[in-house]
């Protein structure tokens, strides 16, 4: 066939761009052959907001962190060995690009004969515009319907090499088919052509300098197998634009934030920290007009002139959450992080919603009115919270795809390679960070403090006398929880139930667990697979929202026709789906979570399906956990 390197005929738009073409992976073209991708073009025409890319860099830095530290825990040593070291200039060594061009190459170049009477495998050189590409047989002289051989040798370090023939068979010959008429890799063989000796399918890593695993032995695999590659990356949403970032760093932005999540502030105090200059000199003459009516008994007067000369005090409020969380909210990373994560939430509830209430009023017929109305009593009864369940139609999320990995899909499997490369022409060599803005719909659901509350004490762990209301929720789990990690907390491997983080360890798999028994459920009525659906997780807040991954620029609407037509079965769906396809093992064994019930691909989970059970929904086959679904509780 005649090759063309400029062929138009693949266009994607971004999100498929950055789902199924990533740099370094290979894919069927549909020019004919096979191509691997080797890098994109920043989108220079790109219209949409200005990202902060010190919050994309923070949390890019904060995943290759957490797969360092995992990967140390299973027993190895560094699992991103070519992500820069984590040290406090490590952000610079980072570039944000939106992908705008992608740039690839035919590959791998061994091919195979399409004569059955030969079937011959060899390399063939680079093709050139207009070529007949590869070209005839070396052997049988073939030219017609020969074929790129589809698999690829893969090792965990990120190596990926061609499967090329053996150099020679031993006796001087050097021509081979490849016998793969078999169901497994391992049977697979090269047969000389010339004596018919059979050869041993093998590759060893040629990475010498960089790959620390023991085993060097690459993998065989299908090029397109999920495990030759691996994108890993992060599903944001709600990203600061740059202007909104300097805002939310700003002194009484953390604070007012923090406050106003704890009560330890009013909502005008917190509007007022977020639009006015705290350190602003107030007038002597207003603070004495203030006194003099406090003294003459004008309360309201002198509170209304407080309102609006006097700044809140800072430091006050300041002081009061440092009692609360037990660090200094200003200058410790924690309580930023902690006000960026409450932040995002507080943004998302102002988007545009569609709440219960509104669906009411809004309801076309009679029949649909009355549907609606039970809505609430099935999300009570499964243990959600009626009046923060709601649609957001634009639901802005940021897919960052920060790197990849091979033969493996944990820390514990493989490494995390990096996108390397250059942001321009003559740019020095940077780690890339590929990012796609997107807006779709989510529908959001939080948890009933009060059922939570009853189910922390019902399982033993926390005292009645500990969490007495929802406002003594919210501070028993913010102090139980660093900021820092995000949305996976960095539990210790070993917790058990001695560990003063256990309680916030288990409702922390509650939730979890809640999200992907929803996003099941969800993916029955909705037209999306569970493949194409994601959760996204706010842990302080006890909510989460589920939506479409397919990072596409549109949406079908499925989420607001569930909402409007059958979302009562959904959740009834999620309570009554208590049985998986390997029980009574999965239920015993590997309490409650395996690939039959709870855990997901990984494209849907981004807490790599850790922190799941069954167990918390329905209690334990011995009785010793009470189920958050429990009729009783």
């Amino acid at each position: 066939m005649a090759f063309d390197p400029h062929d138009r005929d693949m266009k994607r738009d971004r999100g498929q761009v950055l789902f199924r073409y990533r740099p370094d992976q290979t894919f069927d073209h549909s020019g004919g052959f096979i191509a691997q991708v080797r890098q994109y073009a920043h989108d220079e025409t790109h219209d949409g907001p200005a990202l902060d890319h010190k919050y994309l860099i923070d949390q890019a830095m904060r995943l290759v962190r957490r797969w360092r530290n995992e990967g140390r825990a299973a027993g190895g040593g560094d699992r991103a060995p070519e992500f820069p070291s984590d040290e406090p200039l490590a952000a610079t060594h980072y570039q944000i690009v939106i992908p705008g061009k992608v740039f690839c190459r035919v590959w791998p170049r061994v091919v195979r004969c399409a004569r059955p009477t030969c079937g011959r495998v060899w390399e063939a050189r680079d093709p050139r515009a207009g070529d007949d590409w590869p070209g005839p047989c070396p052997s049988c002289g073939n030219a017609a319907n020969n074929r790129q051989l589809q698999f690829v040798f893969a090792h965990q370090c990120g190596e990926l090499q061609q499967m090329k023939p053996p150099g020679n068979c031993g006796r001087g010959h050097n021509a081979f088919r490849l016998n793969d008429q078999v169901s497994r890799f391992k049977d697979f063989r090269w047969e000389c052509l010339t004596c018919g000796i059979s050869l041993h399918l093998q590759g060893f890593c040629p990475n010498v300098g960089g790959c620390s695993w023991d085993n060097k032995m690459m993998s065989p695999l299908l090029h397109t197998a999920g495990s030759a590659y691996a994108g890993q990356g992060l599903s944001l949403v709600n990203v600061l634009t740059q202007a909104q970032a300097r805002v939310a760093s700003s002194r009484g932005y953390v604070v007012a934030t923090l406050a106003r999540w704890l009560g330890e502030c009013t909502k005008e105090d917190h509007r007022r920290l977020e639009s006015v200059e705290t350190d602003a000199q107030v007038p002597q003459e207003v603070l004495d007009s203030i006194e003099a009516m406090e003294a003459a008994g004008l309360a309201e007067q002198a509170q209304a002139l407080r309102r609006r000369f006097v700044p809140v005090d800072l430091d006050r409020l300041a002081a009061a959450v440092q009692k609360v969380l037990g660090y200094d909210p200003v200058h410790d990373e924690r309580g930023h992080a902690l006000a960026a994560s409450l932040s995002t939430y507080q943004r998302v509830l102002k988007l545009d919603r569609l709440t219960l209430t509104q669906l009411q009023q809004q309801a076309a017929t009679p029949a649909r009115a009355d549907l609606y109305r039970t809505y609430p009593a099935v999300l009570r009864h499964a243990g959600y919270d009626p009046d923060s369940t709601c649609l957001l139609g634009n639901f802005p999320v940021t897919y960052l795809a920060v790197g990849y990995s091979r033969a493996g899909f944990s820390p514990a499997e493989a490494d995390l390679v990096p996108h390397r490369g250059r942001l321009s022409r003559g740019s020095p060599m940077s780690t890339l960070l590929h990012a796609h803005p997107t807006t779709t719909e989510a529908l959001l659901f939080a948890l009933d403090p009060e059922r939570v509350r009853r189910w922390l004490i019902a399982n033993n762990l926390v005292s009645q006398s500990d969490i007495q209301n929802a406002s003594d929720l919210k501070r028993w789990f913010a102090t139980r929880l660093d900021p820092t990690d995000g949305q996976l907390p960095a539990f210790p491997t070993d917790i058990d139930k001695t560990h003063p983080d256990w309680g916030a360890r288990e409702l922390f798999a509650l939730l979890h667990t809640l999200a992907h028994q929803m996003l099941r459920a969800l993916a029955v009525d909705s037209g999306y697979s569970e493949t194409s659906l994601s959760e996204y997780l706010f842990p302080y807040e006890l909510a989460f929202a589920l939506h479409p991954n397919g990072r596409s620029e549109f949406s079908i609407g499925a989420m607001r026709t569930v909402l409007e037509q059958n979302l009562d079965a959904v959740v009834k769906r999620a309570v009554d789906n208590d049985l998986c396809l390997y029980d009574p093992n999965c239920m015993h064994a590997n309490k409650g979570a395996d690939h039959g019930c709870l855990l997901l691909p990984e494209t849907a989970c981004q807490c790599w399906n850790r922190h799941l059970s069954r167990w918390y929904l329905y209690g334990s086959p011995d009785g010793t956990v009470t189920g958050y679904w429990d009729p009783n509780l």
